[in-house]
């Protein structure tokens, strides 16, 4: 079968045969002034190991003035390449725009400082081929340029605790674990869902909007370790950059719990409703009733930052900058929202009840741990009350903005939260049974060398 592959301008169309079993793929790069990263991030994309008839590269210039638009004209390499320039409307805007232009049934989103392994897109497809109909995300971890003052080994510990976690075992993915710097949907599912809101455009919160309609959709999240890139920081990324970010965030948050009343007990504003501790008082009364004060009292602390670093206080230069995030972070509420008032209305606005215990699956881990697994996976429910036989183990409770549970939910549990309280009702199970034999779950390699911590820990048995 023939597909008409789409070429740049100056470049006659081509017709290229296909395998049916090999997706067409569209990876969407937005970019705004990063001439040279983007560059690099071509470059990589010519050493794909998946075939260059298969995949074609659309970039959406967004307001570029660095010369951006004149050297996508002029790029030689033998990709399939096009652009789109619009006006500086922001990443949402330009991720949709360049969605709505593409031709591959699989969607590739990259940011521009992203620079992709050989076989990055091939691991995507594969993720895909695997289980269809899912959002699947691959790590970009911070590529290291010698820069090792405070803030930038804190932005790469930031990255790398990130992509472990989600990819721990029995992870439940939230509207936060969204990331579009590496990320692949299909095209359908993309324009089905809504793709990106183009009105939060602040801080790249739009993914974390996105993250939250693809949760209530079901739409289920994963994650490709193989689909491995390399994040180059850039070089304007600072300090003051990041501040700035924190008060779009604030702004951002608010707009998305706008949207979204039920995460509002999830966004990191809930904090500063009612202040508690000295730092985040004087942060609310700085940022709320003397703004102004607050803004020389900002730049006074930010030039400390210098001094802490420079005398290696490693300590008090983290306190202060925590403290710097939350003022910026709480003026971008302050934005949008205005008073104290008008923030305690809006948090006051979410949901009225959290969900009942009554409402969980109840579940007896005597009927064995893979056959409760699969129950669960069939009911994906929201919440879980766990006994081991008449002895309760503990509940795993709904969370606004996460995926419904699953099984590997239920290992974790079992493995982490919940290990203390397993021991104690098998133990109390066995006791009242007359029996020594620990059940077979107990050597699950998940379960059972948490059980067996536990065990040897209690000294008093």
């Amino acid at each position: 079968m023939g597909v008409l592959l789409l070429t740049p301008a100056a470049s006659p169309a081509i017709t290229v045969t296909r395998d049916m079993d090999r997706p067409m793929v569209s990876i969407v790069i937005p970019t705004h002034n990063r001439q040279a990263m983007l560059r690099r991030t071509l470059t990589a994309l010519g050493t794909q190991t998946y075939h260059r008839a298969l995949f074609e590269v659309v970039v959406v210039a967004d307001g570029c003035t660095d010369g951006t638009a004149e050297m996508l004209r002029g790029y030689s390499d033998s990709l399939t390449l096009r652009f789109i320039e619009q006006a500086c409307q922001g990443a949402a805007a330009a991720r949709n725009n360049g969605a709505h232009q593409a031709s591959g049934a699989l969607l590739l989103f990259l940011d521009d400082d992203v620079e992709p392994s050989p076989g990055l897109v091939e691991a995507h497809v594969a993720a895909h081929q695997s289980r269809s109909g899912r959002i699947v995300m691959g790590p970009y971890v911070p590529f290291v340029h010698g820069r090792s003052d405070f803030f930038h080994m804190l932005l790469r510990s930031w990255w790398h605790d990130k992509f472990r976690t989600i990819n721990e075992p029995g992870h439940r993915y939230t509207y936060e674990d969204l990331l579009t710097g590496n990320l692949s949907i299909d095209a359908e599912l993309f324009a089905r869902t809504g793709g990106f809101d183009s009105a939060i455009r602040s801080a790249g919160r739009e993914d974390y909007e996105f993250g939250a309609r693809l949760i209530k959709a079901g739409v289920p999240f994963s994650f490709a370790p193989e689909a491995l890139a390399y994040h180059h920081e850039d070089e304007t990324t600072d300090i003051d950059r990041a501040l700035q970010r924190s008060r779009h965030e604030g702004h951002a948050d608010v707009l998305i719990g706008q949207r979204h009343a039920d995460l509002r007990p999830t966004l990191r504003l809930v904090h500063f409703g009612e202040p508690t501790g000295v730092r985040d008082f004087l942060v609310h009364a700085m940022a709320f009733r003397y703004p102004g004060l607050g803004d020389r009292l900002a730049g006074w602390l930010r030039q400390a930052l210098r001094i802490f670093e420079s005398l290696r206080l490693r300590r008090m230069w983290r306190f202060a900058f925590t403290g710097l995030r939350h003022y910026w972070y709480l003026r971008g509420v302050v934005d949008t929202l205005g008073s104290p008032k008008a923030l305690m209305r809006f948090l006051q606005g979410g949901p009225a009840h959290s969900h009942h215990p009554s409402c969980d699956m109840e579940i007896d881990l005597r009927d064995g741990l893979e056959a409760v697994e699969r129950r669960v996976n069939d009911a994906r429910p929201a919440g879980l009350r766990v006994r081991y036989g008449k002895h309760a183990v503990g509940r795993i409770p709904p969370q606004a903005g996460a995926e419904r549970l699953r099984g590997p939910h239920l290992r974790h549990a079992l493995a982490t939260t919940l290990s203390w309280e397993l021991w104690k009702a098998v133990v109390m199970e066995s006791a009242s049974a007359g029996s020594g034999v620990l059940p077979s779950f107990c050597g699950d390699p998940l379960i059972g060398p948490s059980f067996l911590r536990v065990l040897h820990a209690d000294k008093s048995l």
